[in-house]
């Protein structure tokens, strides 16, 4: 794919955005453009199907071209007489195809210099536009919908097959952009559903491409149901999950054989066993790495296994047996099985016989029935197994007409015409199966993985590593980034030294990684112990302030009940004083005995009052009130103060 091809998505995207859900009107500004430019007035298919190719890398199969030029002409761009398209130069000078190139030119700009900047920096190599260009498409080029229908014409969209270590290169790239360039992510995503928007050309009819399913039966193979789960990580499990609702709201009936329901179980009863025994060294596969790096039991996954039905149902996937076998409609089984060995290479021949059978029961389902409509088939089995859906309409629809509905598709292909049925209806499906597409091309393939674990086991056993370097060798993910990091996933870079160096790498990750943890960990803490100061002071202040409160209602409070004792005091005194006195000539010395009485009695009253026993009294009782009142309005404000 061409960098021209990368804008050409772009503007299939923002074409979209504008036009509404018309897939052949969404190619007509294309059409348009490339007859703008040209030097003959008479249209000839096979020349603007090169045209197209040539400055725009889309390459349109001559058939759905056609359907174009027709609605092209519906534009007045081209004018049909006597069969025969005519150019309509006044109409094709007013186009702004120009205009709408230019406003997407920054997305692919800011990309493909992002991705080299990456590519630079962390993976020390230098691309050149072509080559980021070519990386991005081949990223995005494995799935489209020709896997869907028996089409004969060529892709939509021709890509060279490029090294292991660019597409290593792009995931990491991605992957970093899902953590931290969400700008990126998006342009990415642009570009995967002007992905989708081109395979839109495949279709049988796109002007029917949003009608439900009618009486068809989606049959999901192993994988898929084992992913939709949970029990292969949650970058597997968002896709899966994603396309069997959408498959239901489409209307679509949702089945898995019995014998795939027990393929599924014996591969966790299997993984459980490994995990039981510790027998790791030559575990490998999604699911089982999954458990390793997630820590998960021998117990937690037979729990696991005990609620996997009930998460096919929480998936409305119910669990059918095969087909009655009905010898007209039977199929080459052995001559199928043959071709999967010599295509795929099965390491477990009760795969291929799982994968056999289903074909077989979808065939058998379908009673030998060609039909265009995939959405009216009657049956048709999902897979995760590119291989198997390609060599499926290979060999058993080699002969059946053009456009006819496949009997095993990906998921994928099938997730992408479900998003091209209502692009609104499900707007993060396409980047969800970008990022796991990511999250797949970063795990160490097969072969690697193999390769690695026999490696690290050899080492020791010969007591040329600890039992604390084999753990950090298998089971630390840091020990897989480093794998991947440094051979790409390509086996033949796999050397003597590279254990070691992953070793070295893996354990700086691991220190790195602790460190920051316990960074995180302390940031935690203080920020904790900072809440508590917080809402300490904050108490703290709230209970001085009540207390205060307190101290100053038993201040004002004792010197009222002070100051009425007084005039109790008073009272008395005057209410007992003889008010009918004597001549003072005559009682002279009983007016002075009254007099010092009087001054000792106020003396007296003053010693009382401000004296050591009375202010004690007074201070003793002022304390109590202070106690009763600050008790009462803690109670009020929701609170006791603890003595």
């Amino acid at each position: 794919m061409s960098i021209d091809t990368l804008v050409s998505l772009a503007i299939l995207k923002v074409n979209w955005d504008k036009r509404g859900r018309d897939y052949i009107e969404n190619f007509v500004p294309f059409v348009a453009e490339a007859l703008r430019d040209s030097g003959d007035d008479v249209v000839s298919l096979p020349a603007l199907q090169n045209d197209l190719r040539e400055r725009f890398g889309l390459d349109l199969p001559l058939n759905p071209l056609r359907q174009v030029l027709q609605r092209a002409a519906k534009h007045n761009y081209v004018r049909r007489q006597s069969g025969v398209f005519y150019r309509n130069p006044v109409e094709l000078s007013s186009l702004n195809f120009a205009d709408v190139r230019n406003s997407v030119v920054s997305i692919h700009d800011r990309l493909l210099s992002r991705l080299r900047e990456f590519v630079r920096t962390e993976r020390r190599a230098e691309w050149s536009e072509e080559d980021a260009a070519a990386a991005v498409s081949e990223f995005l080029a494995d799935h489209s919908l020709k896997l869907l229908y028996a089409q004969a014409e060529q892709t939509p969209l021709n890509t060279k097959g490029i090294s292991r270590e660019a597409v290593y290169s792009v995931a990491s790239f991605l992957a970093r952009a899902r953590d931290s360039e969400p700008d990126i992510l998006a342009d990415f995503t642009t570009l995967a559903k002007g992905r989708l928007l081109a395979s839109a050309i495949y279709l049988p009819d796109p002007g029917r491409v949003a009608q439900k399913f009618e009486n068809t039966k989606i049959y999901i193979d192993t994988s898929i149901l084992v992913f939709a789960a949970g029990y292969a990580g949650p970058e597997r499990q968002a896709p899966c999950e994603e396309l069997l609702r959408i498959l239901r709201d489409h209307g679509a009936r949702l089945y898995c054989f019995d014998f795939t329901l027990e393929e599924a179980k014996g591969i966790l009863d299997a993984c459980a066993a490994r995990l039981r025994r510790g027998q790791l060294q030559d575990a490998y596969g999604p699911t089982i790495e999954w458990f390793i790096e997630s820590g998960r039991s021998a117990s937690d996954v037979e729990l696991m296994i005990a609620r996997f039905p009930e998460k096919l149902r929480s998936h409305g996937i119910l669990v059918e047996g095969p087909p009655a076998r009905i010898p007209e409609f039977n199929v080459d089984e052995s001559g199928f099985e043959k071709a999967l060995d010599n295509k795929i290479g099965y390491r477990n021949p009760k795969a291929r016989e799982h994968d056999v059978d289903c074909v077989a029961a979808i065939a058998l389902l379908r009673r030998g029935r060609h039909t265009r409509d995939i959405e009216t088939s009657g049956a048709v089995f999902v897979t995760t197994n590119v291989e198997l859906a390609k060599e499926s309409r290979a060999f058993f629809q080699a002969d059946a007409p053009e456009g006819s509905a496949a009997l095993c598709v990906t998921d994928y292909s099938l997730g992408n015409l479900l998003w091209l049925k209502n692009p609104t209806q499900a707007p993060d499906l396409p980047l969800k199966f970008l990022l796991a597409d990511a999250y797949a091309a970063l795990q160490p393939p097969d072969e690697l993985w193999k390769t690695y674990l026999t490696e690290i086991a050899r080492l020791k056993e010969q007591g040329q590593i600890t039992t604390d370097e084999y753990f950090t060798l298998r089971h630390s993910l840091s020990a897989k980034r480093a794998l991947m990091d440094m051979t790409a996933g390509d086996t033949s870079t796999f050397a003597e030294g590279t254990i070691a160096e992953v070793l070295r790498v893996a354990a700086e990750h691991l220190r790195a990684d602790l460190t920051e943890q316990v960074a995180r960990e302390r940031r935690k803490a203080d920020d904790a112990e900072q809440v508590v100061s917080t809402l300490e002071q904050r108490d703290n202040a709230r209970q001085e302030r009540i207390r205060g409160r307190a101290a100053g209602i038993a201040r004002v409070t004792s010197k009222v009940m002070c100051g009425g004792l007084l005039v109790v005091l008073a009272a008395g005194a005057l209410l007992s004083f003889p008010w009918t006195l004597p001549q003072l000539a005559q009682a002279w010395y009983r007016y002075l005995t009254t007099g010092l009485l009087s001054a000792f009695f106020v003396f007296t009253l003053a010693n009382m009052i401000w004296g050591t026993s009375v202010r004690s009294i007074h201070e003793s009782l002022e304390r109590s009130l202070e106690r009763w009142i600050l008790r009462r309005l803690l109670l009020i404000a929701g609170e006791i103060l603890q003595p």
